[in-house]
């Protein structure tokens, strides 16, 4: 057992050792190359996927001259359906968020009614949860939410 120890001390020095080491050669922190030899080997044996929000093709659920509705969190309540969505404008070509609602029209199809969303608190809470739940953010916001809550 005690082979076993000095062992595995002697192998942490090494390692230790080598890192210090490239850490000067590449003026980089040991934390930045433990971070990165981590990343590469969650990677490599495909425990994470650094490509997946960018090989998922977004379907277009609906498309108008202004955009293309890609993802879409709902609340009914109703006559009035409350949105948070994911859209492709289409003059900037960029994906934004847009907070709509629409309404029902007499021939029971939804329409677009262009005044703010009001909504209360809890209602909000709502349709949050279900936007995430249809990935209307992207992960990277995700995070960065977390990090702000």
């Amino acid at each position: 057992m005690e082979e076993k120890t000095r062992l595995n001390l002697s192998l942490a020095q090494d390692v230790d050792d080598a890192l210090n080491n490239l850490s000067e050669k590449l003026k980089m922190s040991k934390n930045s190359l433990i971070n990165l030899a981590l990343s590469k080997l969650l990677v490599d044996y495909g425990v994470i996927d650094l490509h997946k929000e960018t090989n998922e093709q977004n379907e277009v659920l609906k498309s108008t001259e202004y955009c293309d509705l890609l993802r879409q969190g709902r609340l009914v309540d109703g006559e009035t359906i409350s949105t948070i969505e994911r859209i492709n404008v289409k003059a900037k070509g960029e994906e934004e968020i847009r907070f709509s609602y629409y309404k029902f029209n007499k021939n029971g199809n939804e329409r677009l009614i262009l005044r703010p969303l009001d909504i209360s608190e809890n209602e909000l809470l709502m349709l949050f949860a279900d936007a995430v739940n249809e990935k209307v953010f992207s992960p990277d916001f995700q995070r960065k939410l977390k990090a702000i809550l």
